[in-house]
């Protein structure tokens, strides 16, 4: 399956250390092999992007439980977009 914008996506198991195997990003922008990433499971009000590889990334395997009172702030601010 080819990741697209919009999909929710975590980055491969074994690249990084620590912290980055846990976030959820969304695809903002798709530029060939590289790609813009926004970070959703945040409470920050602007939330960070970053450039990443797209070789780098797979698509989010769960999904969002909207019940959560944190992931009840992602789900606003998915909405918005």
């Amino acid at each position: 399956m080819e990741i697209k914008e919009g999909d929710l996506v975590v980055f491969k198991q074994g690249l990084y250390a620590g912290e980055e195997e846990r976030l959820i990003y969304r695809m903002v922008e798709l530029n060939g092999d590289r790609c813009f990433i926004e970070l959703v499971n945040t409470n920050m009000v602007i939330r960070p992007q970053s450039l990443a590889m797209t070789a780098e990334l797979v698509l989010y395997p769960g999904s969002l439980s909207f019940e959560d009172n944190h992931w009840s702030e992602v789900a606003k601010l998915l909405r918005q977009n």
